[in-house]
């Protein structure tokens, strides 16, 4: 018997659907052919799949931040995702069944996972979920704060 597939079968859902984490060829094989690549200058492959555009950053060889948001646009923004998409899109592109929503401090919906090495926030005026791991978040932080 194929021992491959015996492995894929009882290996958890979310290690087969996690992108997070994933290489370029990694990515590109789960999403298609990349809408742009700036994989080179920028670190970045754009995807347009199942009525979504998909950024995924990369770092170190590595996805660390995903941006997602519907393809369809309103008013020059995309179309909102509903709940329920965004539940799913945390599941299956964050890799873990289970997030906690943090406080409500914002308008944004803010989301991590119990072991704290990924975070998720909607941006609910731009209508974008980003996946993104706690390094990446500290990276973009110390950035912000870095004298231009």
């Amino acid at each position: 018997m194929n021992y491959l597939l015996l492995l894929l079968l009882f290996l958890p859902g979310s290690l087969l659907h996690a992108e997070i984490g994933a290489t370029p060829q990694q990515s590109i094989s789960r999403y298609g052919t990349t809408e742009r690549d700036a994989i080179k200058e920028s670190g970045l492959l754009y995807f347009r799949k199942g009525g979504l555009c998909t950024i995924a950053h990369f770092y170190q060889g590595r996805c660390d931040l995903l941006s997602i948001f519907s393809e369809k646009e309103s008013m020059g923004f995309p179309e909102e995702l509903s709940d329920e998409r965004i539940t799913s899109l945390l599941k299956s592109e964050g890799g873990f069944s289970e997030w906690t929503a943090a406080p409500r401090f914002t308008i944004n919906g803010v989301w991590r996972t119990p072991d704290g090495k990924l975070i998720a926030v909607y941006d609910t005026m731009r209508h974008k979920l980003v996946i993104m791991t706690h390094d990446a978040y500290v990276r973009e932080q110390r950035a912000k704060k870095a004298p231009r």
